[in-house]
């Protein structure tokens, strides 16, 4: 299990930022960064992440030393902040693959990873999680209509360290499960919410999305869909974006 230690900071930049100096600097693994707010937040491919007071904004450091995929720790995190969450509110959010949490298919949170290896060993990996807490959709600007908080679908404020708490102890639990290399990907197929649906793809390589069926998560973490009549499994490395249709 990991011991977590916690910094705890008003406003900053970014909490991955600051993970990362603290990591440089030979923090242990289980630091663990927070912040009321960021100024600066990012989300996956370096976009912009909205982050007004009452949400969850934290990064923490992992030193695993061995893991066959470590680009894995986005969608590892991801389904640790899905049971913390219903552990911690009763809600059911589901992932939309690669790394983003939502309810009704609105955005309540996302995740990411960052990691570093010298000699065949995982120097670090920094993860990187923001919840909508308690902050209206109204404040996440361009975003609002596609995007909710724990409070607006709870109706009621909720105590942001214990949901800080419930997804740290839930992410402990399958860390260990996932540097062990058991094949988690039943447990992402179950968390998916995309599955069975209909997406557009629009990969960083190619010039125009496309529309496609998903079917399920591979062991790989990989999105398995169908198309053509053929099953095509696309990459989180691959993938510049990913929408459900209808």
């Amino acid at each position: 299990m990991v011991r977590w230690t916690l910094v705890e900071l008003d406003a900053v930049g970014s909490t991955q930022g600051v993970a990362r100096e603290h990591a440089a600097r030979g923090a242990p693994e289980g630091t663990v960064v927070t912040a009321r707010s960021q100024t600066s937040g990012t989300g996956r491919l370096g976009r912009f992440w909205v982050s007004p007071l009452g949400g969850l904004y934290m990064s923490f450091i992992l030193r695993p030393k061995k893991v066959a995929r470590p680009e894995l720790a986005a969608l590892v995190a991801a389904t640790a902040m899905v049971e913390g969450i219903r552990q911690a509110t009763g809600l059911a959010p589901t992932i939309r693959w690669p790394n983003d949490v939502t309810i009704r298919a609105r955005k309540l949170g996302g995740t990411i990873a960052e990691a570093q290896s010298s000699g065949g060993e995982v120097d670090q990996i920094i993860v990187g999680m923001g919840v909508d807490c308690n902050a209206p959709p109204s404040e996440m600007g361009d975003l609002q209509h596609e995007s909710t908080s724990l409070a607006s679908e709870l109706g009621r404020k909720v105590e942001v360290p214990d949901v800080m708490h419930s997804i740290l102890e839930s992410f402990s639990l399958l860390y260990e499960r996932w540097k062990s290399g058991e094949d988690l990907s039943d447990e992402w197929s179950r968390l998916v919410g995309t599955i069975g649906k209909e997406v557009s793809i629009k990969l960083k390589t190619g010039e125009n999305p496309f529309s496609c069926v998903a079917e399920d998560i591979d062991a790989e973490g990989s999105l398995v869909v169908s198309l053509e009549g053929e099953s095509v499994a696309i990459s989180a490395e691959d993938l510049e974006w990913l929408r459900e249709r209808g």
